[in-house]
């Protein structure tokens, strides 16, 4: 059996089985189907937080998901994309599955659009919609990574990162502009959806100074009780729950994904002191961070 590994470790297990013909400077590393499998990119059920930009090129079989808490089913032929900052959780996959990974270190993804008034609607637009399916006789996506992948082997070294850039923000002008509609804020949705939606963005902005319903209440200026209904009707558990999953989740991103002591990641979260964060994280979990950070 594979022994799973925290996110450092993985992102340096890819750094060391991905050839030099595969990654442009240490911005960019291009992982193909043999290097994933062989960079256990398809562990599961363990969270970690990204602190880079990664696009999956689903272009076979299917996999199960969650970005910052959220579930998602994918479907090849598809692209799914996950931000910097982001939690991210494989939950499995099926066996005939095939891909292609793009990552993007976060210096790079940020100097893209250090110019840009558009950024924020772009990533608040992939953020709400992370899926992009593919049309077959369309795939932008696999263009992309093949004319990435020729910049990456070029013997020639100069403007390489510039070529790189170039193509990238053509890439996310171009086609997740146009599928994910940045510039239609009208989009339909009911108020339940947007309720959901604030709901979320508000916990991952603030889970870790507040944990209470109410805070979330007033931000929408509902009733705890209403917002506790409305995610009960949609994820079969309360506001609470939820708030609490992100902030466990966040805890074991730490955990597993930094060197951070269990202090330090106390402090990170806000909690009055270690003693009363161990509680927390032990009724949720039943383990104490210690034991969760080890037994793996």
């Amino acid at each position: 059996m594979n022994k799973k590994i925290s996110y450092l470790k993985w992102r340096n297990r890819v750094e060391e089985i991905t050839p030099e013909d595969h990654r442009i400077g240490t911005d960019i590393m291009l992982i193909d189907d043999n290097y994933a499998s062989r960079a256990e990119l398809s562990l599961d059920n363990e969270p970690f937080k990204i602190d880079m930009t990664m696009a999956i090129i689903y272009e076979q079989g299917t996999a199960d998901l969650k970005i910052n808490m959220k579930e998602y089913h994918v479907e090849a032929p598809c692209v799914l994309m996950v931000l910097n900052d982001q939690i991210y959780q494989p939950m499995g996959h099926s066996n005939d599955l095939k891909m292609k990974i793009i990552l993007m270190s976060r210096s790079f993804s940020d100097s893209l659009f250090v110019n840009s008034g558009e950024i924020l609607s772009l990533q608040s637009s992939v953020i709400k919609n992370p899926i992009m399916r593919i049309e077959n006789e369309e795939n932008v996506f696999g263009q992309f990574y093949q004319l990435l992948l020729n910049i990456a082997a070029s013997p020639r070294q100069e403007y390489k990162l510039d070529a790189a850039r170039h193509l990238t923000l053509s890439m996310f002008y171009g086609y997740s502009h146009l599928k994910h509609e940045v510039m239609d804020v009208k989009s339909a949705s009911n108020r339940r959806d947007e309720i959901i939606t604030t709901f979320t963005e508000l916990i991952s902005k603030h889970h870790k100074k507040e944990r209470e319903v109410s805070f979330y209440a007033d931000k929408m200026c509902i009733t705890p009780k209403y917002l506790s209904q409305v995610i009960k009707d949609q994820y079969g558990k309360t506001a609470l729950d939820l708030i609490e999953e992100y902030v466990i989740a966040e805890a074991k991103s730490l955990l597993l994904s930094t060197k951070m002591s269990i202090q330090q990641i106390s402090d990170e979260l806000n909690f009055p002191s270690q003693s009363v964060f161990g509680k927390y994280f032990k009724r949720v979990t039943g383990l104490s961070p210690k034991e969760y950070r080890y037994k793996i």
